[in-house]
């Protein structure tokens, strides 16, 4: 089928990992194949945009800022060149997890809610109309961040001591721990420098076995609600899985996201980077629209 083709191809151009051959992904391109069959809309499903990492090391504040921009309409730009040669159309349903793991991160439920209300400003200032979005709140209306993470656990989630032993016994459980755990490290150094990091590096694993849990909570939930959507992921899989990972924005790092970076314009192109790292570059920090912050490295 050419137009299936021709839609794996566009999506080979977002992937964030390098691809070869026609059915760059096979359990997609199959799924792809089933609904294109039976004219259905491709209706994609992305966990992403939670909220700015608490780190003053990495972010700039609570609220979206350039990056944020430039992903979502990245995001709606592949929708749109799909929906240009496939009738049905395109669009991606954004499901935030911030309201998951606030409380395990050290982000409060106020700046998860500045953070979701920016995304939906984004969405409605720039026209993103292939864009949706979905989160706790829209499940159980009315209910506070306490109530609503007690309600995904009682109902999705496993014991603490499940995730431990998923951890021993299966190393993709053991790589995922690694890297969430540096995550955590590395955001209460920054937070509580007064801190060793060999302390912080006992103190914040038991809050990585409950990221976990809380982060597998989340997927069975979203497998509940969403049972035939087509799953996206900000993070690199290999081919074979599920999941198709797609690059947000441009950089050197496949795992850098605009919630744990800020945005650096160098040479009419935009990179994510911990704020640190722009500063020691001599970034200059500037605004889009008066409301969208980024960093510039002037040319020399």
């Amino acid at each position: 089928m050419e137009v299936l083709a021709k839609i794996m191809e566009i999506l080979k151009e977002h992937s964030n990992h390098v691809v070869g051959g026609a059915s760059i992904n096979v359990p997609l391109f199959k799924q792809i194949a089933v609904k294109i069959e039976e004219g259905q809309e491709l209706v994609f499903l992305l966990p992403a945009f939670p909220a700015k990492s608490p780190s003053p090391l990495k972010t700039s504040g609570v609220l979206p800022d350039l990056g944020e921009v430039l992903a979502l309409q990245n995001i709606q730009n592949l929708c749109e060149r799909i929906s240009a040669l496939y009738e049905p159309g395109a669009k991606v349903i954004i499901c935030s997890d911030g309201r998951v793991f606030s409380d395990v991160v050290h982000v409060s439920d106020e700046s998860i809610t500045k953070y979701q209300k920016g995304i939906h400003d984004i969405i409605k200032e720039f026209n993103l109309n292939r864009l949706e979005t979905f989160a706790l709140d829209d499940l159980y209306p009315g209910k506070n961040g306490d109530e609503l993470r007690d309600h995904l656990l009682e109902q999705f989630a496993i014991s603490i001591e499940e995730v431990r032993s998923l951890v021993c016994t299966d190393e993709t459980y053991q790589k995922l721990f690694n890297g969430l755990h540096k995550f955590l490290v590395e955001d209460e150094l920054a937070i509580r420098p007064e801190l060793s990091k060999n302390k912080v590096s006992k103190e914040t694993k038991l809050r990585t076995y409950e990221l976990m849990r809380r982060s597998d909570a989340w997927s069975e939930l979203l497998r509940h609600y969403f049972k035939n959507h087509l799953r996206l992921s900000i993070h690199p899989y290999q081919l074979e899985h599920e999941k198709f990972g797609i690059k947000l924005v441009s950089s050197s790092n496949k795992w850098a996201t605009p919630w744990h970076n800020v945005t650096v314009k160098i040479k009419n192109k935009f990179e994510l980077m911990h704020k640190q790292d722009a500063l020691k570059l001599k970034a200059i920090p500037k605004m889009m629209k008066d409301k969208y912050a980024y960093f510039e490295i002037a040319e020399i």
